[in-house]
């Protein structure tokens, strides 16, 4: 797998390692360094779009250096409707304008270059602490959590991130009220209040954040990895911030800090601005020139107007600078090659071969880490992991640059390792460097080159629209690293094949400027504890033989990867700008039912094609983890196989749901069929090799078992499927799997089929006729339905009208609670009133238990519907109040929003309906959405495909007093409540189970037949 470059992807996170306040994302430390938004869709087939022969023409892009008015022009893919504006404002913010009048959310962001690398000495986690403080309270809109407020009533969301080198931030909201909001937004960077009351609570939000992830071994890792790092390098200090970096000092406050730092780096030519939005290009250019003009410059000496008082200003300026030198290239404490092992918290075993270099920004027209990352990620027969896998030694392989800054860069080869791969560590990096070995020897060839960047172009190509707010906030970054005529290609982009660049970066990959990195159990000795974290571990030289063996080390069962067979040589485009329709059911001999839908909105040229097979066989948890393993080693076997159509825009998915399985192959539709084909002849003849099973037997067990490992908080909501719905528990598959043998799952694997039944989906670009043939080929090759057996429905425990409590063991310090609140009836207004509340009550109950009580950073509440069950959640972790303290919190906090809902207006009412109704319409952005939005409805048993436009209509006739009274009904008194708690006590009895509430409640809810 490669890292960081962007095949297959509609577009890219410019996002460094370790972004320590974006709560969606979890930053492992090698793997998900740059998450990618990934996004495969289809559409059907109308038009045809051949690829030029010739990858470097232009013709393939829209725009050029200026346009005849002589304005900058954006140069966007030929799919791309949208306009663009590139401008600079006079106090240098730069910006670029995006108008699409037929979108329903606009969305702004802000990048700011500052980030933990300019943390000063005495101030661990400053910027982090920054981003915080901002949403506090603005000169114009001085109430903590009123931005938020504002985002959330208006069909909005938002959110933040600091990264090495930056801090980012970014809203979505309903796209009438972009203005109201970038007024809001952009009093941020000109006036923000710095409350002293808040800087104090603010700073336990931080903490929380800290203690959150003490068990985190990615953090962990990073921390031992970063104390071998020269200290005059930033890498080598602590990012994130906890309550002793960010104290009061005897000389200087930590909110005068804030100050300076916001004075020193807070500064508009440090700052890029995307705003999308329906209006036109020069509408937006008014409205950004006359909110943002106000963000002072400070490098040109421009007095601050920020509003602050000047005697906070005064202190400010007393404040020390930086006091450390930033080095230009990433450097260690000792000589390199060095072996670092790491005890980790989970079961897990990893070996990482990391390569400091410097920074490679600069060549984004060459591209040498995405070249190499190409290269040496192969997954192909012959490439390395597919050499390790075969001995039983590795489970999978990731390569790429990790990140890539200013101060340095890393290059990094991970691999999954199988405890039978680090007792025999020394055969797998001989492996490792007789790969790198090869690279230099054979891979620098123009024909890589050029097939790298056609793949690259065409995915510019056919770029799909997602959703707004990830739009500008992926753009906002890449608008500073990219000239800005290229800040939208620029991620793509290829065009220079330069040999020496090239050259001179796999160079670096070599024994002498490596540290090898082992994360396993099974290291027992250590010499060290990292200081924050805790993590023991043990740092050694590589001796003098290792390093000459590994700098000509040779496998002659390695080769580097063929030209690729299956890039497309023609994309057929569905129509564009038409009217929505809806799925259609086709006429089939089989007795499976087959549905169609034919893309009229999106013009582009990818399918999917769905196979949905539900199996009595499947339900009970011993065959559930059966079913798994058996996926597992389908999908194992076909990777070699398909790995390169993935790269040349054709995927598939195995997954197990709670009745059966399913089967989805989706993107360019040339040779769909084909990689279906190769997926069901594996399905339906697995390749029974006993390493391959027992390796994927033993992770498949870990996996469940370093479930009990996660955060308190996921560790609750990973208990309320098994406890409602019935469905399997982590633990309960990895008892149930360890024992399995290879001829148990030989027996079962069929038995899934005959006893199946299908239901398919094609869309996009499919044709009715390739929709049949694809759904045919599923039922023949697999032998679905023999015995005609009807599909099951899955369904949800009625819970009692009483409060019921279940508890779980946790081992890690925090406590944790998750109140989950069902709805009296499956019915669609009791969805709505469920939905209508949980929009209420979402903002104020972050702010009053993660801003004015500071419980904790993980604070707020979900829609939680089971199937077509409604209900909400609530949940808090903290790292001080006990569970009982929780629990009472978020009781007082129920019952005082009673009068909350009783002081509302029908203006009130009003405006949070608009809210809902923005979500719940969002148009879907690609195929792919509008498929998912066609299985939403045929999930919960909706074959009229009106699931939402009927929701809409029970959202549009709530009243007042019908909200009101339902409030009282399902989260007062007699409601049904689960309350799920952590314990630090092992349990001495029975703990809540499934069975349980089924023996006691008044009934199951269901389907409909």
């Amino acid at each position: 797998m490669v890292l960081n470059h962007v095949l297959n992807k509609s577009f890219y996170f410019w996002v460094s390692i370790f972004m320590t306040n974006f709560n969606s994302w979890c930053c492992n430390l090698w793997r998900h360094a740059i998450a990618v938004f990934i996004v495969f869709t289809s559409n059907s087939l109308v038009a045809y779009a051949e690829v030029p022969a010739d990858i470097q023409t232009e013709t393939w892009w829209q725009g050029g250096a200026l346009d005849e008015g002589g304005e900058l022009s954006v140069k966007r893919s030929s799919s791309d409707e949208r306009a663009y504006r590139y401008l600079k404002l006079s106090n240098g913010i730069k910006v670029l304008l995006i108008s699409d009048p037929d979108t329903d959310k606009a969305a702004a962001s802000l990048n700011v270059n500052v980030g933990s690398f300019q943390n000063p000495l005495e101030r661990d986690g400053l910027a982090h602490f920054l981003e915080h403080m901002l949403f506090l309270g603005t000169d114009k809109y001085p109430q903590a959590g009123a931005y938020q407020l504002f985002i959330s009533e208006h069909g909005g969301r938002h959110n933040a991130y600091t990264s090495m080198e930056d801090t980012n931030y970014f809203f979505g909201i309903d796209a009438e009220y972009l203005f109201a909001a970038l007024d809001r937004f952009s009093r941020f960077f000109v006036a923000p209040l710095f409350d002293e009351a808040y800087v104090d609570r603010e700073r336990n939000a931080v903490d929380s954040e800290f203690r959150l992830k003490l068990k985190d071994d990615s953090r962990r890792e990073w921390e031992v990895f970063g104390e071998q790092v020269s200290p005059t390098h930033p890498l080598s200090r602590f990012s994130v911030g906890n309550l002793e970096t960010l104290a009061d000092r005897e000389d200087h406050s930590a909110r005068e800090d804030l100050l300076a730092f916001y004075k020193k780096y807070y500064s508009a030519e440090r700052m890029t601005l995307v705003v999308l939005g329906r209006e036109t290009l020069e509408q937006l250019e008014e409205e950004v020139r006359s909110r943002f003009s106000a963000v002072p410059n400070n490098a040109d000496s421009k007095t601050m107007d920020s509003g602050l008082a000047k005697a906070d200003l005064a202190k400010a300026d007393l404040v020390k600078p930086d006091l450390i030198k930033k080095d230009t290239v990433l450097t260690l404490q000792k000589p390199l090659p060095l072996e670092l092992d790491i005890q980790p918290i989970k079961d897990q075993r990893t070996l990482s071969i990391v390569f400091p270099m410097p920074g490679v920004a600069k060549h984004w027209r060459t591209k040498p880490s995405v070249y190499w990352g190409h290269v040496l990620g192969d997954e192909s027969e012959g490439s390395l992991i597919a050499l390790l896998k075969k001995a039983g030694l590795a489970n999978g392989l990731s390569a790429g640059l990790v990140f890539d800054t200013s101060q340095g860069a890393m290059f990094v080869i991970e691999m999954d390792l199988t405890p039978a791969g680090v007792s025999q560590k020394s055969q797998v990096l001989d492996s490792v460097f007789a790969w790198l070995n090869l690279a230099r020897e054979q891979g620098l060839a123009r024909w890589r080159f050029d097939e790298l960047a056609k793949l690259q172009q065409t995915n510019f190509q056919f770029i799909e629209e997602y959703a707004p707010e990830s739009y500008v906030h992926q753009l906002s970054p890449a608008l500073r690293h990219y000239p800005p005529e290229e800040v939208l290609r620029g991620p793509f982009w290829l065009s220079e094949f330069d040999k020496q660049i090239l050259a001179d970066f796999v160079g670096r990959l070599r024994p002498d400027n490596a540290v090898v990195m082992l994360v396993a159990p099974e290291v027992k000795k250590t010499t060290r504890t990292s200081i924050r974290y805790g993590a023991p571990y043990l740092i050694t030289p590589v001796d003098t033989e290792t390093r000459s063996r590994w700098a000509v080390s040779v496998v002659k069962k390695l080769s580097l990867a063929p030209a690729n067979p299956y890039i497309a040589k023609s994309y057929p485009l569905s129509d564009k700008g038409g009217a929505s329709n809806e799925p259609v059911k086709l006429d089939s001999k089989m007795e499976a039912t087959v549905w169609h839908y034919t893309d009229q909105q999106f013009g582009s040229p990818r399918g999917i094609f769905e196979a949905r097979i539900a199996s009595p066989e499947v339900h009970a948890c011993a065959n559930a983890a059966r079913t798994d393993l058996y996926l597992a080693i389908v999908r194992d076997t076909l990777r070699t196989k398909t790995y390169q159509a993935n790269l040349a825009g054709l995927g598939f998915s195995l997954y197990r749901w709670n009745n059966g399985i399913g089967i989805t192959v989706n993107g360019y539709v040339e040779r769909q069929q084909v990689l279906l084909d190769q997926v069901l002849n594996t399905m339906a003849n697995p390749q029974w090799q006993a390493q391959s099973f027992v390796r994927l037997r033993d992770k498949l067990v870990r996996d469940w078992r370093n479930s009990r490992k996660e955060w308190p908080v996921k560790q609750l909501f990973a208990q309320l499927g098994p406890l409602v719905k019935g469905a399997c528990d982590a633990i309960v598959l990895a008892d149930a799997l360890e024992t399995v043998t290879i001829e148990d799952l030989q027996l079962f694997y069929k038995t899934i089929y005959k006893k199946g039944h299908a239901r398919f989906y094609a869309g996009g670009v499919l044709s009715i006729e390739q929709a049949l043939a694809m759904a045919d080929a599923t039922v023949s090759k697999l032998k679905v339905g023999e015995n005609g057996d009807v599909a099951l429905f899955e369904k949800v425990v009625q819970l009692p009208e009483k409060l019921t409590t279940g508890s779980v063991h946790v081992d890690h310090a925090d406590h944790s609670v998750l109140l989950y609140i069902q709805g009296d009836e499956d019915t669609l207004g009791e969805r709505a009133n469920m939905a209508i509340i949980n929009t209420i009550l979402e903002a104020p109950f972050y702010t009053t238990m993660r801003t004015e009580k500071q419980l904790g950073y993980v604070v707020g509440t979900n829609i939680m519907h089971m199937n077509r069950v409604p209900g909400v959640g609530l949940y808090i972790q903290s790292p001080h109040s006990s569970v009982q303290q929780l629990e009472q919190y978020i009781n007082e906090f129920l019952i005082g929003f009673e009068e909350t809902l009783t002081s509302l207006n029908e203006v009130d009412l009003q405006r949070f309906k608009s809210a809902l109704l923005a979500n719940i319409e969002e148009k879907p952005h690609n195929v792919l959405e509008q498929a998912a939005r066609h299985q939403e409805s045929l999930y919960l048993g909706y074959d009229d495909f009106q699931f939402r436009k009927k929701l809409v209509e029970q959202v549009k006739v709530l009243s007042l007093s019908g909200l009101q009274e339902a409030y009282r009904r399902l989260f007062m008194d007699g409601s049904r409540r689960l309350w799920l708690v952590t314990s630090h006590v092992e349990p001495t009895q029975a703990v809540l189970k499934h069975d349980d509430l089924v023996a006691t409640d008044a009934g199951i809810y269901s389907y409909p037949e």
